[in-house]
């Protein structure tokens, strides 16, 4: 993917699509609503039929519509036993699997639950874990960019130190930087400055590339102590999502924002008219 800007799209098939189950008519949707890009989720498991993914890379390139993917939920390269360490490296690879068939150049997901162990810790197993990750798509030949999500819950690795340190030891990862989890996660950034602040780290530790090749979520959201509850529409959330919008665009940043608003194609679409009026 290369653009010149932003580019704006949804978490899944929009609610619009007549055939609610079909992510080829989900990209359609997409063209037809002036969005700019599609997330698939994978997040209850990757079952796509190669025909599928076949049709989706097909209809990506026709329409200039470029994916994302989001591989699944039950994920946790911290857990317990080995068995599902080993289960949750092989629903990773399955994902990049079928990305790569589809034609996505971004793969995000929750990497790990600290479950009451040190961070420090955890990021070793994580670390670990993504480097074999990258070590196995590399001798497949899948050329990806793996991207950890910034999470929502303080349960949850995913921080923005992490992340960041993360990408620096792995030479695939990038972040996918959920601004609206931050938010939850720290009950901060989240006015202009804040924001300036994080793109500037970002830039300073990762390189100017990482302003140029990004990966966004956004969404209204809830939160509490322990970080996010519940994804909400943005009128509906205390997120200020168009200070970041002027931050993001101040810093000339490129790449995807993917909208996991419940209302899905109207916040998407609300964001990229907001974006595309800032001088």
């Amino acid at each position: 993917m290369r653009s010149d800007r932003l580019l704006f799209g949804t978490a899944g098939i929009p609610n619009s699509t007549v055939k609610k189950n079909n992510p080829v008519e989900g990209v359609r949707q997409i063209h037809a609503l002036g969005l700019d890009c599609m997330q698939l989720e994978f997040a209850h498991g990757v079952r796509m039929k190669e025909e599928v993914s076949s049709s989706l890379r097909k209809i990506s390139y026709e329409l200039g519509i470029p994916l994302t993917s989001h591989g699944p939920y039950y994920i946790n390269l911290n857990a317990r036993e080995q068995d599902k360490i080993d289960s949750s490296v092989e629903r990773i690879i399955q994902t990049a699997k079928i990305s790569d068939l589809c034609g996505a150049e971004s793969m995000t997901f929750h990497a790990a639950f600290y479950m009451k162990d040190s961070p420090y810790d955890v990021f070793d197993l994580v670390e670990k874990s993504m480097s074999v990750i990258e070590e196995r798509l590399s001798r497949l030949d899948i050329q990806i960019e793996l991207r950890p999500e910034l999470t929502g819950k303080t349960s949850q690795f995913g921080s923005l130190d992490e992340l960041i340190s993360l990408t620096k030891s792995v030479s695939s990862c990038r972040p996918c930087m959920d601004f609206s989890h931050l938010f939850a996660r720290t009950n901060a950034y989240n006015n202009y400055q804040q924001f300036c602040e994080v793109l500037d780290r970002l830039k300073i530790e990762l390189g100017d590339k990482s302003l140029q090749n990004m990966h966004i979520h956004l969404s209204g959201i809830s939160s509490n102590s322990k970080g996010d509850l519940k994804h909400l529409n943005l009128n509906q959330s205390k997120f200020n999502w168009k200070e970041l919008m002027q931050a993001l665009k101040s810093y000339n940043c490129r790449g995807y924002i993917i909208c996991g608003s419940p209302n899905l194609e109207v916040d998407a679409k609300m964001m990229k008219d907001y974006y595309m009026s800032l001088l």
